[in-house]
């Protein structure tokens, strides 16, 4: 049903449970009130309209009995129906008269009859006649006991019965007397009405509608004295228990079927008036429409069973591929019969949040490594390409200004470690009000190059950065530090021109003035001047070869043969010029350790113009940038490999970090955790690690040391860490290790240890 046999998820299951439960409740309730206000209303309906129906009879009935008292009583006040004027001969027809009006101011009195106490004869309409004549012409069931019951004080009814007049064919009739009295207490007289049966069994029977049942009227003695008649099933008891029913509607058993009886008794006459009918009769309204409720019930909670597991199984789906899809991409997923999808999945996740977080750990640990080699490619001007660096700062989340960009230098020189390592941590990141600058320290030039991003500079800012970087330094520092600034450059790309005059300026004061801060465009506004060219563009040529950077070698070169273009000097000068640019790339190639390379100089000395010792300069220029460049790196390889052997050697001593060993090579500890995630490709505890931990794996196999011996031998002095650490990265724990791949030796454990954990 539904796909669900493919299925089988407790989830889904509770899903769908929910839906129902969401939808079943309302429809309860709802359900609960729909069937108040429509079936109990309808019943209840049904029932006060049968009442009331009931009630309208009885009311009709007890009119009707009321204007035959009233008619009554106007009898025995009319003074020409006294008993002297009835007897009377003339009178007596005049009272006659009077009597037949009587009788026609009500239309169900069939016959009247006036009889006076004491007297033989009784009078009607038609004449007078003796009581023996009357009982001869009215056949009464009970006409021996008529003389008595006229008599009575009391109003009495006789049961209806068919009575016939002379020889004519009987009527239903009912015989109402009724004593009548005139400024006296004991009656003289009594009216009796012959009451036709069908004037009042029509109205109990409209009460029947169209329902097929029974309608009675009994008298304050529960006789029976009217009736309609469609179900003749019924005995004298059973008809003796209808008389007895309450008030209001009820069900009585009859017959052995259940029937639905109306009773309503009248306070003017004491008689009750009762219906009875079928049960199913009664309420087959109410009956019909359960059924209809019934259907549409289940029509809806069909619909609903549908509805939820359609709902369900939407809900579900989302859940299941996104399972599907951990299954798929990660087989570590659990699949334990009493975990549900959503807790296999929050298991996951909290693994996946785990590693997310062990990875973010690391990342952090390593986003200084990180930062600082993105700056140093900036300042050696490996990247290029505008875009690509703003993509990396933004990759690293390393913000800066946009508009003008300069390098300052802060010197090491003679700084003990420790104001080194202050140093270098003070100048990392520094936020001024419309600056951001970065600092890294510069190895092998034993110096700090700050990058400075501004926003908008006005003339002269950098300079009021540069004095704020030296007093930040005084106040965190208690150091005068010595500092160089090279010129704004406007792209990023373009920072190693900055740096390259900043180690210029830094140079140049070494050599010739001991200012605190030296700023490269000051060197160009001196007064002394190389030979036909700019002093700034000397330094700046000179440290870029240095550098090794071919780029700003070769634009400063151009820079320079430009100027001594645009000069008015004789040939002979200018001669002297290019002869003199010639020597400064060879001192420096000199100078650098390059000198006992042979160069093809045959070449560069023999030119014929400006042009043409440019054009010969430029594979000069660029062979000695690329053996700095190589040079540069076999230094670094070699301070690696010192660096690394001396961690070989002492990586057994527990003692050993990376700031013994920084201080050890008069490094900080920031550039040496660099330096050696560059040369190797792992921080320094991971190298650590890996020495130790194959030390151990090697006298775990190799020697009859037990586990203890082997990790504090190892440099570990916590045993039970080391193990933790040891099967996390192996799988296993030492002792099971040796067990494994040098079982002749297991027992060296079990005989000398009794930890288990190992």
């Amino acid at each position: 049903m539904f796909g669900l046999r493919r299925i089988q998820s407790r989830l889904l299951y509770k899903y769908i449970l929910s839906y129902m439960l969401m939808f079943f409740i309302p429809l309860v309730i709802m359900g609960i009130i729909i069937y108040k206000n429509s079936v109990v209303s309808l019943r209840e309906g049904i029932e006060q309209s049968n009442i009331d129906m009931l009630n309208q009879v009885k009311n009709m009935t007890d009119e009707r009995m009321e204007e035959l008292e009233k008619l009554a009583l106007r009898i025995s006040y009319d003074y020409r129906l006294t008993p002297f004027m009835v007897n009377d001969g003339f009178y007596g027809k005049e009272a006659i008269e009077e009597l037949n009006k009587y009788k026609a101011n009500s239309s169900i009195i069939k016959e009247l009859f006036l009889y006076y106490r004491g007297d033989d004869n009784i009078y009607s309409a038609n004449g007078a006649y003796s009581l023996d004549t009357f009982k001869k012409m009215y056949h009464f069931d009970q006409s021996e006991k008529i003389k008595e019951q006229l008599e009575s004080n009391l109003p009495v009814v006789y049961s209806a019965a068919s009575i016939r007049v002379n020889e004519s064919k009987e009527d239903r009739l009912i015989t109402y007397m009724y004593p009548i009295t005139r400024n006296t207490i004991t009656p003289y007289g009594t009216v009796m009405y012959l009451i036709e049966e069908s004037a009042i069994t029509s109205l109990i029977k409209d009460t029947l509608g169209d329902f097929q049942g029974n309608a009675y009227i009994f008298d304050q003695n529960n006789h029976v004295f009217t009736s309609s008649i469609n179900d003749r099933e019924f005995n004298h008891n059973d008809i003796k228990k209808l008389a007895a029913t309450k008030n209001g509607v009820s069900s009585i058993q009859l017959q052995s079927k259940e029937y639905s009886v109306v009773s309503v008794k009248s306070s003017v006459s004491g008689w009750i008036f009762v219906t009875v009918m079928p049960a199913n009769q009664f309420f087959d309204k109410v009956v019909n429409l359960q059924r209809f409720l019934m259907m549409v019930i289940i029509s809806i909670v069909l619909s609903g069973i549908g509805v939820s597991i359609l709902l369900g199984k939407k809900q579900y789906r989302p859940i299941h591929n996104l399972l599907d899809f951990l299954n798929k991409n990660d087989k570590r997923v659990l699949n334990i019969e009493e975990f549900n999808e959503l807790d296999r999945i929050k298991v996951t996740m909290a693994r996946v949040f785990k590693d997310h977080e062990s990875l973010s750990e690391k990342v952090d640990n390593q986003a200084p490594i990180v930062r600082d080699q993105y700056l140093m490619r900036m300042l050696n001007g490996s990247l290029v390409n505008e875009g690509e660096i703003n993509k990396l700062l933004e990759s690293i989340n390393l913000p800066m200004k946009q508009d003008q960009f300069f390098v300052a230098v802060v010197s090491l020189k003679n700084e003990i470690l420790q104001k080194r390592e202050e140093m270098i941590r003070t100048l990392s990141v520094i936020s001024f009000n419309k600056s951001i600058s970065y600092g890294m320290e510069i190895g092998f030039k034993d110096c700090i190059a700050i990058i400075v991003s501004m926003e908008d500079p006005y003339p002269g800012e950098a300079r009021k950065v540069v004095e704020e970087l030296r007093q930040l330094i005084r106040d965190r520092l208690n150091v005068d530090p010595i500092i160089s600034a090279g010129t704004y450059v406007a792209e990023k790309s373009k920072i190693n021109r900055s740096f390259i005059e900043a180690l210029a300026a830094l140079e140049y004061r070494f050599m010739n003035e001991r200012k605190s801060i030296t700023y490269f465009e000051d060197i160009s506004n001196q007064s002394e001047k190389t030979i036909g060219y700019p002093k700034d563009e000397h330094i700046k040529f000179v440290q870029s070869l240095k550098q090794g950077d071919q780029i700003v070698a070769i634009e400063t070169l151009k820079h320079i043969f430009e100027v001594v273009i645009n000069k008015d000097l004789s040939v002979q000068m200018v001669k002297c010029i290019c002869f003199d640019i010639i020597n400064t790339v060879l001192k420096v190639a000199v100078e650098m350790g390059l000198g006992e390379k042979n160069y093809d100089m045959n070449k560069v000395v023999d030119f014929n113009s400006i042009g043409e010792l440019e054009k010969h300069l430029h594979p000069l220029i660029i062979d000695i940038c690329r053996e700095v460049s190589r040079k540069n790196e076999r230094s670094n390889s070699e301070l690696c490999n010192k660096i690394l052997a001396y961690i070989r050697e002492n990586y057994a001593k527990y003692d050993l970090s990376l700031e013994s060993i920084a201080q050890k090579f008069k490094l900080s500890t920031s550039y040496l955790s660099r330096f050696l995630k560059e040369q190797t490709g792992v921080n320094f505890t991971q190298y650590v690690w890996h020495l130790r931990i194959e030390e151990v794996k090697r006298k775990l196999t190799d020697t009859d040391e037990t586990i203890k011996e082997i990790v504090i031998a190892a440099g570990y002095m916590d045993v039970a860490n080391f193990t933790r650490k040891f099967k996390k990265a192996e799988g296993v724990t030492p002792g099971n290790y040796r067990l494994l791949y040098a079982p002749e030796r297991s027992h060296i454990q079990t005989n000398i240890e009794n930890d288990t954990a190992l």
